[in-house]
């Protein structure tokens, strides 16, 4: 009986043991994933040297074609993934929910894509900073602290954004522009929609607000945005 009992108190400290090390290491692949979608998101960020490019005709062609390519890639191998044909296994950094609907990092290149092509450089370059920069801020906040503290951090964040690419507007509309846009960028990312992705509101919802303001600016008082605002590309569309 004392041999019973001593064996079934190893067996049980062999199953805890056990435990314990699957634990550690589901936490450090945890780890590993939230710190990979936060070096994600920071890296887009260096998707705004396409401003920098010489405006040269083939620097211009390459412009215009590579990124909507690397965005439809990115859309055939999620219709793939979500099809079954490649498994969800080789796109590391999913979260459980995105195993079923479109993975975030589309959302986040759709955004980047229309922005860079369709928006002036005032309002993408904040907008695609607040995606890139700001989210993972208000995430990080967000695990520490209560949720009032991710609207204050992020709204402060954001507004430093779009106040340094508003600059040389006049004072009036640089504060219009950096609240809107702050207020914006931060209920893109706090409100969540299971089918449309925060990646995408945090850039679409800022912009699309100050894209309005944008086309009303001649008609309240504040002549051509183009005028007062140094724009190196400003977009497809002449806004």
């Amino acid at each position: 009986m004392v041999e019973v009992v001593k064996k079934l108190e190893e067996f049980e400290e062999e199953v805890v043991k056990k435990f314990q090390d699957t634990r550690r290491m589901i936490n450090s692949l945890d780890f590993d994933v939230h710190w990979y979608r936060r070096a994600f998101h920071a890296f887009g960020a260096s998707l705004l040297f396409y401003y920098m490019l010489p405006d040269l005709d083939w620097i211009n062609l390459l412009k215009f074609w590579v990124p909507p390519a690397i965005v439809v890639i990115a859309v055939v191998l999620e219709i793939l993934r979500l099809k079954g044909k490649v498994s969800s296994d080789h796109f590391f950094g999913l979260r459980m929910y995105e195993k079923e609907r479109v993975g975030s990092y589309v959302f986040f290149a759709v955004a980047i894509l229309i922005l860079l092509r369709f928006f002036p450089q005032p309002i993408a370059i904040p907008c695609i900073l607040c995606a890139c920069l700001s989210d993972p801020i208000m995430g990080e906040v967000r695990h520490r602290f209560e949720m009032k503290y991710v609207y204050i951090f992020g709204f402060l964040v954001c507004m430093l954004f779009f106040s340094v690419a508003w600059y040389k507007a006049d004072v009036r509309l640089l504060l219009l522009a950096s609240f809107v846009g702050a207020f914006g960028a931060v209920i893109g990312e706090t409100k969540k929609f299971w089918w449309l992705d925060d990646d995408f509101m945090i850039q679409m919802l800022p912009a699309i607000l100050l894209g309005i303001i944008w086309i009303a600016l001649p008609y309240i008082g504040f002549g051509d945005p183009g005028n007062s605002l140094d724009i190196i590309y400003p977009g497809i569309w002449p806004w």
